[in-house]
C-alpha cells in the first residue's frame, strides 16, 4: 500500500470519526497497532463531526421476498426517516412514506450507527438512538415506530431495553416466523476499566413488537463503537457478530440449548490489541444446501499484519473458522455479506479507489471457495461507504452512501 492510502487508513482506525456513544471518549492514544508505520497522536476532544446534508442512515431487509428500506435524511438541522418497499427485488419502489409523520425526528443517527428495520408479515418495527443535547456524545435512549400495515401508517412504541436510562447505541434487529429479536449496546453496568467499551444486550418479541422480554447480555464488555449484526437461523435461532475487547476481534454468539447467550468464538482470530473505536463492525448469512448450513461472515480488522476486511466460513455453526481471505486491499473498512443456498455470495466493501473512498463488490459461484477481484459499484468522482448488501429471488441488491462535496445521497445497485 502507498503512504497516502496507509495514512488514510489510520486516521480513519484513530477514531478521527467521533461518533461514540460511551461515556467514555473514544480514544485517548492510538495503539501503535493500529497506525502501522504512521505515527499518528490524537489528542481527546468531545467534538462532532458537521452532519452531511442528505441520506445519513440506511438499512435495508428481504422480507418474504419484499426489500424493505429504511433511510435517515438530515436537510437543515432536521432529521426525518422514511421508509419505502419494493416488490421486484429493487427495480422500482414504493412513494417514501414520512416515519411517524414527524419533520423533524430527535435521532442520533449516523453512517454506522444508523436506525435499523425489521419485518414480521405486515408488522414493520424501526428503532434508532435519540439525541439528548448535552448528553455525551448527544446520545441518548432508544426510541421505536412500529407499523401493522405494510408501512402506510406509524405510530410510537415499546423499545427492547428494559434499562431506560440509555443511551442505546448501534443497534441491529432481525426477524424470523417465530420472533423479532434486538441487540444494542449500552452502559447499565456502569464503568468499566477498558477502555472504548460496553455491554452487548438483546431482547425478544413474540407479539410483533408490541412488547419487549426480558433483557438477556450477550456480553458485558464489548466495544462501544462498532455495530453489530443479529441473524437467525433457518429454524429461528439467533446468532450475533460483534467487536470483543482484549482482543477488539469480532466474535460471534448464539442461544445455548440453555436459552442462554454463549460466545462461540473469534471470526478471523487477528488478536488485535486495540483501546480505541475503529467503528468497523462485519456482515453474517446463511447459506442452507443439503441438509447443511454454512455461516458467512466478513470482518474488518485493523491489525497491522491484517489491514483490511476478510473473508471466513464455518461449517459447525461458528465453533471453527476457515483461514481468512483477504477481499480488496489494507485500505478496505466497511463490509457486508448475503449468500444465496446456490452457492452464489456477494460481498460489499469499501476502500481506497482513484479519487479516495469507494465501494466495491466481489463474488464467489463456489460458496465462498473462489473469490473474484473487487469491482467497484460507486461513480467515479463520489466518496462512497457503508455499502450493504441482501439477497433476493434472482440475485442481491447493495445499497450505501455517497457524497460529491455537498450532498450526501443514496446509491442503490441490483447485482
Amino acid at each position: 500500500m502507498n503512504k497516502k492510502k496507509l495514512l488514510m487508513v489510520s486516521l480513519l482506525l484513530a477514531g478521527v470519526e467521533l461518533s461514540c456513544s460511551n461515556h467514555d471518549y473514544a480514544l485517548t492514544k492510538p495503539d501503535q497497532s493500529a497506525v502501522a508505520s504512521e505515527s499518528v497522536r490524537v489528542k481527546p476532544v468531545m467534538r462532532h463531526q458537521p452532519l452531511p446534508e442528505g441520506v445519513i442512515s440506511v438499512d435495508i431487509v428481504n422480507s418474504n421476498n419484499r426489500l424493505h428500506l429504511l433511510t435517515g435524511k438530515h436537510h437543515h438541522g432536521h432529521k426525518t426517516l422514511w421508509y419505502k418497499v419494493s416488490e421486484d427485488g429493487g427495480t422500482s419502489w414504493s412513494a417514501a412514506v414520512k416515519i411517524l409523520g414527524a419533520d423533524n425526528i430527535q435521532a442520533n443517527i449516523v453512517r454506522g450507527n444508523d436506525a435499523q428495520i425489521t419485518v414480521q408479515n405486515d408488522t414493520i418495527v424501526v428503532a434508532w438512538m435519540s439525541y439528548v443535547e448535552g448528553a455525551p456524545f448527544n446520545a441518548g435512549p432508544m426510541v421505536a415506530a412500529r407499523s401493522v400495515d405494510g408501512g402506510k401508517t406509524w405510530l410510537q412504541a415499546a423499545t427492547p431495553p428494559d434499562w431506560k436510562k440509555g443511551p442505546h447505541g448501534y443497534i441491529d434487529m432481525t426477524a424470523d416466523s417465530k420472533a423479532m429479536h434486538a441487540v444494542w449496546l449500552d452502559s447499565r453496568s456502569g464503568r468499566s476499566d477498558v477502555k472504548a467499551s460496553q455491554g452487548l444486550y438483546y431482547a425478544k418479541s413474540t407479539d410483533g413488537g408490541l412488547s419487549w422480554q426480558a433483557n438477556q447480555t450477550v456480553d458485558e464488555l464489548t466495544c462501544s463503537c462498532c455495530w453489530n449484526t443479529i441473524k437467525s437461523d433457518a429454524d429461528g435461532k439467533p446468532y450475533v457478530l460483534y467487536r470483543d475487547k482484549q482482543p477488539s476481534d469480532l466474535s460471534l454468539a448464539a442461544i445455548n440449548d440453555q436459552q442462554q447467550w454463549q460466545r462461540l468464538n473469534h471470526v478471523g482470530a487477528f488478536d488485535w490489541q486495540f483501546e480505541g473505536c475503529p467503528h468497523i463492525g462485519g456482515g453474517l448469512d446463511f447459506e442452507n444446501r443439503a441438509g447443511k448450513t454454512r455461516l458467512h461472515a466478513v470482518v474488518g480488522t485493523g491489525h497491522p499484519d491484517h489491514l483490511g476486511v476478510h473473508y471466513l466460513y464455518s461449517d459447525d455453526t461458528g465453533e471453527h473458522w476457515s483461514n481468512a481471505q483477504q477481499l480488496g486491499d489494507e485500505s478496505a473498512i466497511h463490509a457486508d455479506i448475503a449468500a444465496l443456498d446456490d452457492g452464489r455470495i456477494v460481498t460489499v466493501l469499501d476502500m481506497m479507489g482513484d479519487d479516495g473512498m469507494a465501494v466495491f463488490y466481489a463474488a464467489s459461484k463456489d460458496s465462498g471457495l473462489t473469490w473474484s477481484k473487487p469491482m467497484q459499484l460507486s461513480k467515479a468522482g463520489m466518496r462512497a461507504s457503508h455499502p450493504r448488501v441482501v439477497k433476493t429471488e434472482s440475485g442481491f441488491v447493495a445499497v450505501w452512501t455517497e457524497h460529491d462535496g455537498h450532498q450526501q445521497t443514496l446509491a442503490i445497485r441490483r447485482i
